[in-house]
């Protein structure tokens, strides 16, 4: 497509059409002046060509995107599509940031990276920065999921060595029960060196979320 922020735009089992911006390209100091403008303008452009989609699907926001630059970029399309879905994939960590739990109140879909709600290396398992608090993110979590109307998905990665135990498994568990979620997604994550989990530990992960009373989609 030749564009820089808007990485795909095909059909998905779960949402139908989808266009999905992915912000991992953009740093500070890239030399990007004006970030809205510039993902708006791929949007645009993608829509005018391919049409418009089921949902656009943005991941990658970290806190080099500033909250307002996604309120704002969302604002826009609407403006011109005011009946366009919008989604959004995120690291847990963020929501323990009030202001952004309110910025993304307005999507349509909201899921959240969570592999563990242990303390302990907690930031290391769920890939989020040092200075993070586990108690704010994990009540921040749960007030967002009071107080949001759209589809909540709940997502874990798990890594064979760090987080493939059933203790952490019961924990998430008993959050997800607080939480509930729409849908709670499972995967294997073998990049960066890591070896796939157990088929033991599969077969131990299909048992105990047997009986949450919401989808569990197993991505495996």
């Amino acid at each position: 497509m030749g564009y820089r922020f808007v990485k795909a735009f095909e059909f998905n089992f779960n949402f139908g059409t989808l266009l999905s911006v992915d912000f991992s390209s953009y740093c500070e100091g890239s030399g990007l002046i004006n970030l809205t403008e510039e993902v708006f303008y791929e949007i645009r452009d993608c829509i005018n060509v391919r049409g418009i989609p089921s949902l656009i699907w943005f991941k990658g926001i970290t806190d080099s995107i500033t909250h307002s630059n996604f309120k704002l970029i969302t604002k826009m399309i609407r403006t011109i599509y005011p009946n366009q879905k919008i989604g959004i994939y995120l690291n847990c960590g963020i929501f323990q940031d009030k202001e952004a739990r309110n910025v993304f109140n307005g999507c349509d879909l909201v899921a959240i990276n969570l592999n563990t709600v242990d303390h302990f290396h907690f930031s290391k398992i769920n890939k989020c920065p040092e200075s993070i608090e586990p108690k704010n993110v994990l009540e921040g979590i749960l007030k967002f999921s009071k107080k949001f109307k759209g589809k909540l998905g709940i997502y874990t990665m798990f890594l064979k060595g760090l987080n493939d135990t059933v203790i952490n498994v019961e924990k998430l568990k008993e959050f997800l029960l607080d939480v509930m979620p729409d849908h709670y997604s499972v995967s294997n994550y073998t990049l960066d060196g890591f070896e796939p989990i157990s088929e033991e530990f599969k077969k131990e992960l299909r048992e105990l979320l047997e009986d949450l009373p919401f989808k569990v989609i197993f991505m495996f």
